[in-house]
């Protein structure tokens, strides 16, 4: 039996995420002393530890790390791949927000001020389609008045205002915009429209109100200051139309500490 000390050194991990893995069910000491609180790990559970640890390591959320160490073979490989796919998009991502950010320093643009804020989990019935930034307004409003029909013929409403994510294009200037809007468990998908998931997460958050053929610019901005800050993303940034002249920009980050190791 190794203490949580010795675990810590053995596997990689800190002391502090070990507690915080066990707060959460994820992995738990095998013995924890009644009298003086003490954990003890068994050596059998080293290799679920740097499992967590290299997974970490990849920005796999803690819940999906969970279900995948207790899943099957061909279970597990299916799904490593699957964030092997995300995680290679993101950095595309990431990489296509750098290089706007640099083009904002080098304009001398002031920073903007935004707020973090929790976040609830986020059911969006959506389509998704490639569109040119000129096309972006007019695509969005064509895909969210399908969308609202398609609920409508199901006897459902939107439980929330329309809402669009974004991830970079394949080519400069075009966007990968998912749109619709957000709906309660009991709507799901099928062959028209789709229906993901977003967990509750701390977001970075701007209140925009103005002519929403500016909000581009705004983005921009808003995306500057957000990685000005070196916050670490989780998710697509999404905007929130609100009113036919304000939305809510909303970028969540992680709210959980670094990967260690």
């Amino acid at each position: 039996m190794l203490t949580i000390g010795r675990f810590a050194d053995a596997t990689g991990l800190t002391v502090k995420a070990l507690r915080h893995y066990e707060r959460i069910n994820l992995l738990r000491p095998a013995h924890v002393d009644p009298d003086t609180g003490y954990r003890y790990y068994d050596a059998s559970q080293v290799e679920a530890a740097v499992a967590i640890r290299r997974l970490r390591a990849l920005e796999m959320p803690l819940e999906e790390i969970g279900q995948l160490l207790a899943a099957d073979a061909t279970t597990f490989a299916e799904r490593l791949a699957a964030h092997g796919y995300r995680v290679g998009s993101e950095a595309h991502d990431k990489q296509m927000l750098l290089l706007e950010l640099a083009a904002l320093v080098e304009a001398g643009d002031a920073p903007l001020v935004f707020e973090l804020r929790e976040e609830p989990e986020l059911r969006l019935a959506a389509l998704i389609r490639q569109l040119h930034q000129d096309e972006v307004g007019s695509g969005i409003e064509t895909m969210t008045q399908t969308v609202r029909a398609w609920l409508r013929e199901r006897g459902q409403e939107a439980v929330g205002p329309a809402t669009a994510l974004y991830r970079s294009g394949d080519q400069e200037d075009w966007h990968i915009v998912e749109a619709g809007w957000p709906v309660d468990a009991a709507v799901a998908g099928d062959e028209r429209i789709a229906v993901r998931s977003y967990e509750a997460a701390t977001a970075a958050s701007y209140l925009y109100a103005g002519d929403l053929a500016q909000l581009h610019t705004v983005a921009q901005r808003f995306i500057a200051a957000v990685l000005g800050q070196g916050l670490r993303i989780c998710q697509p940034i999404r905007i929130v139309f609100l009113a036919d002249d304000e939305a809510r920009l909303v970028w969540p980050v992680s709210a959980d500490e670094p990967p260690a190791g």
